[in-house]
């Protein structure tokens, strides 16, 4: 993944190719990964959601948001944090492809906005 060296906040978007029958045991692993996350200083918020129809490739797309890219780089290089992403992706019995990118908003928009 690219580091994101800036002071500025930015959002990381992962979508995650996840066999249907391995779901429940990702988000298991996810969850293990989130509360270290969530100790993470500069970490704002992150949710995860799940596709409506199994018939996907991207079952799961993570968004978390970060006070910065220096923050989020920073918690990816936390020995702990980065143990227990792998401990997902080198699961045996997971077949996860994670798809990891740092974005930084663009444009937002509010009901009765005129754009």
């Amino acid at each position: 993944m690219i580091d994101a060296l800036i002071d500025e906040p930015v959002t990381l978007i992962n979508a995650f190719t996840v066999p249907v029958d391995e779901a429940e045991r990702f988000l298991h692993r996810w969850k293990d990964n989130a509360r270290i996350m969530a100790r993470q200083p500069g970490f704002l918020q992150a949710r995860m959601y799940r596709s409506l129809v199994d018939d996907v490739e991207l079952r799961f797309i993570n968004v978390a948001e970060w006070e910065s890219g220096k923050a989020l780089d920073a918690a990816r290089a936390n020995p702990e944090f980065r143990a227990s992403a792998l401990r997902i992706v080198d699961d045996p019995d997971l077949h996860v492809t994670p798809r990891p990118v740092v974005y930084q908003v663009a444009l937002e928009v509010q009901p009765g906005d005129l754009l």
